[in-house]
């Protein structure tokens, strides 16, 4: 019986710790290889955030910024200096427009949830969706992390990655939305195989699909992909 996506990568990826890249660059970067703060439901939408439009690596050492200056709750990145917060995520790039998204974000957070967001872990995955894009800085896949991540909701997150590597295996369309991306990945992967799918993905991504000059012929889902070279 021919294998599954799924059965694949977990073959490929056995005994592979899929946190490795994050939990190395916190270690250069000087921090406990604790990758505990991603499931805090207010840190995983600063992480988001911060992960917008840039590297991994640049993202961690903005973090890393970010908590040396400030304590990560909405209490008190609302009442930060914008200037301060710009200044500490710096190495992140896009420095002004996160700087705003974070001051602005922790200020709804407040606002609507009183701080906490726990609510929303109680949600449909539907109605917490619905809250969380509302939120400043918040889109599609950020909202997708954080359901998969802080409500332990059955969804696929599609960052670039994962986007890229969809595509390129004919699972959707090159043109496909980020929504059309995620429904077909939901359909690919069983719900309870989503959350290490993901990360499954991810990986792939990063160590065989890689943007430009990818590394099909060493790629474990070679035979399955439609645009190997």
């Amino acid at each position: 019986m021919k294998k599954s996506l799924f059965e694949t990568l977990k073959q490929a990826y056995a005994n592979k710790e899929l946190w490795v890249e994050v939990k190395s660059e916190l270690k250069a970067a000087g921090r406990s290889t604790d990758v505990s703060d991603f499931l805090d439901p207010f840190k995983n939408l600063i992480i988001g955030i911060l992960s917008q439009n840039t590297s991994d690596e640049n993202s961690v050492k903005a973090w890393v910024g970010l908590t040396e200056k400030f304590e990560i709750t909405p209490q008190s990145l609302a009442k930060a200096d914008v200037r301060k917060i710009r200044n500490s995520i710096r190495a992140g790039g896009l420095y002004n427009l996160k700087s705003k998204r974070i001051k602005e974000l922790s200020k709804a957070v407040l606002e609507r949830f009183g701080g906490d967001l726990t609510e929303l872990t109680k949600l449909s995955k539907e109605e917490a969706r619905e809250k969380l894009v509302d939120l400043p800085g918040i889109g599609p896949k950020t909202a997708d992390v954080w359901l998969l991540y802080c409500a332990s909701r059955y969804v696929m997150a599609v960052d670039t990655n994962v986007d890229r590597v969809a595509k390129r295996l004919g699972m959707v369309s090159s043109s496909a939305s980020y929504e059309k991306v995620r429904e077909g990945l939901e359909k690919a992967f069983a719900p309870k195989e989503r959350r290490e799918g993901h990360e499954f993905l991810v990986r792939l991504g990063r160590d065989y699909c890689k943007p430009r000059k990818p590394l099909c012929k060493s790629c474990p889902v070679r035979e399955l992909c439609q645009k190997r070279i």
